[in-house]
């Protein structure tokens, strides 16, 4: 059946089409039907999301197909109301704090029981902090943030208003109740692992998806919901398969054993295979995780600002950009904020004295720091050599690139520099959360909601090493602190993006980290294919999957692919 009143396309009055005419080739129409294949960097093994064995990209990308999203945050990294579940949400006071939601009557899960006030209270219950699972066990929980500032949960006209008061204000209130689960099931099979394995009675959906089947780290197949009450995806199934490698994905999309792909680590060797292939179009767009170079604050000879500062002065970061990404993607530039990607439309820049380098400045604040220069110009600190030791990630082309060119201008600033690349998984997983470094690349992942960042640059939220903290320089300042509390709970959004801003000057200042560039994304889909947008900020590249659809000569019938 050919598609009617696509939004991406608009209209209804007749076929949507695109006119490929040159050489005579007929103009493509939509059809409903068919079967995706898309390529995710890592398939997850566990579908809680919630949890801290899920609180990772790869369970984020799944679960957001299948979990129903109060907010969603797509394509311009700002909360949007999802109104195909909830009517509205609104604040109705602000002493205290009074979210009230109205959940659309039709919403159901894909069992038949409504979706309700009830699944708002198992959500609240058990991320507030102290909650015990059906076992007995703790609960398992990524983070309690904004849950432990809720004094209450209710419903109330059958379950579907939903009532919310905090006890503690919370601007970045819309973060909260994604990707719900169903309390009816949860309360059954438990919190922290009964979402580990394909069960069809437990992985019923909220949303225009629902999962057939999936292996937990395999493939996941997701088909239609027949309880979905909004408007149907066009496809009949998509078919998610974890493939890590760029090269590997290049080779599934160029062979066709895949519609759909977009690396998050990927380099000019990818971008060449699937430039190469007239099956194969491309969508760069600018991201929003942030390249920074983390310093251990911990370390002595980095243990003052104006150490840290000279080498922030002593860095390129402009020449990090012009030889590391806009080769890429030109327009990427660099990025002088440590809560915002410069795509944000909340980024400015504040790295007043930071845009060049400034040797004599840095030679300055090296002394300030209490730095001496020996005969060879090599900076030492109590009579001995400052080494310091450098790490990246080996198998991430943006630190891999960025790694070399760092080292080599510590050097010419004087300084003995150990390089030591390692994987991206014991980059992530072990040297970072335990300090096991002086210098390191880091992504630092912005977003739509400013407060996460706390995580970032104060212990505010749990300590480096818990899963609860990304503060891997270790800088702890009170008035950052203080500042990132009182813009968490400023509900007035203007006053909060200044408190944001005051942040970045302070950390400007003090430079724990030394923001580089924004790493840009890619998506790469068949030419068969209208509707997939590429996600710099979300969830990852399912996020609009149900508006995904194929495209064949308007003189062919059928849909391609329904039989894969």
């Amino acid at each position: 059946m050919v598609l009617c009143g696509l939004a991406v396309l608009g209209g209804c009055a007749s076929s949507p089409t695109r006119s490929d005419h040159a050489g005579g080739a007929p103009a493509l129409v939509g059809v409903e039907g068919g079967t995706a294949t898309v390529d995710l960097a890592a398939m997850p093994v566990t579908l809680n999301p919630h949890t801290t064995a899920g609180d990772n990209a790869a369970t984020l990308a799944l679960s957001v197909a299948v979990w129903p999203q109060v907010f969603e945050v797509a394509p311009k990294v700002a909360p949007k109301l999802n109104t195909d579940l909830v009517q509205s949400a609104e604040v109705v006071s602000v002493d205290p704090q009074t979210v009230v939601y109205q959940i659309d009557p039709r919403a159901v899960w894909s069992d038949g029981v409504p979706i309700s006030a009830d699944d708002f209270v198992y959500a609240w219950a058990m991320q507030r902090g102290g909650a015990v699972d059906t076992d007995g066990s703790p609960a398992s929980v990524a983070t309690t943030a904004g849950y432990h500032d809720i004094a209450s949960v209710t419903g109330s006209n059958g379950g579907k208003t939903v009532t919310v008061v905090f006890s503690t204000p919370d601007a970045d209130w819309p973060s909260l109740f994604a990707d719900l689960l169903p309390a009816h099931v949860a309360q059954r099979v438990g919190w922290n692992h009964g979402f580990d394995r394909f069960d069809p009675s437990v992985f019923v959906s909220g949303g225009p998806w629902m999962l057939s089947s999936w292996t937990p780290g395999g493939t996941a197949v997701l088909s239609r919901n027949p309880k979905w009450w909004g408007s149907a995806p066009h496809l009949d199934t998509v078919v998610a398969q974890g493939v890590p490698s760029a090269d590997a994905v290049a080779q599934d999309l160029t062979a066709g054993r895949a519609e759909l792909g977009g690396p998050a680590d990927y380099g000019p060797d990818f971008l060449a295979a699937v430039s190469s292939s007239p099956q194969l179009t491309s969508q760069p767009a600018l991201g929003t995780t942030i390249l920074q170079l983390e310093f251990n604050v911990h370390r002595e000879a980095l243990s003052t600002a104006s150490v840290r500062q000279g080498i922030g002065r002593s860095i390129d970061r402009h020449g990090i950009v012009t030889a590391v990404a806009q080769p890429l993607d030109p327009m990427v530039g660099l990025d002088n904020n440590h809560l915002f990607a410069n795509v944000q439309s909340t980024y400015a820049d504040n790295a007043a004295g930071f845009h060049t380098v400034d040797p004599a400045t840095a030679t300055q604040l090296f002394v300030q720091g209490g730095l001496v220069a020996d005969t060879q110009g090599t900076w030492t600190l109590h009579g001995a050599p400052v080494t310091l030791r450098l790490t990246w990630a080996a198998d991430d082309p943006w630190s891999a690139d960025t790694g070399p060119i760092v080292a080599a201008e510590l050097v010419s600033a004087g300084f003995d520099v150990q390089s030591e690349p390692v994987p991206e998984a014991e980059l992530m997983g072990t040297v970072l959360p335990t300090g096991d470094f002086d210098l390191a690349l880091a992504p630092v992942p912005a977003g739509a909601y400013p407060s996460a960042m706390a995580a970032s640059f104060s212990t505010l939220d749990g300590t480096p090493g818990t899963g609860t903290s990304t503060d891997w320089s270790g800088f702890d300042d009170p008035k950052v602190d203080a500042l990132f509390t009182s813009a968490a709970r400023e509900l007035a959004g203007q006053s909060a993006a200044a408190l944001y801003q005051q942040i970045d000057q302070e950390l400007w200042q003090e430079l724990p980290t030394l923001p580089l560039f924004a790493e840009p994304v890619v998506l790469v889909s068949s030419v068969s294919m209208l509707g997939p947008q590429p996600d710099p900020g979300g969830p990852g590249i399912l996020w609009d999957a149900p508006s995904w659809f194929f495209l064949v000569a308007a003189r062919a019938t059928g849909s391609p692919h329904a039989q894969r």
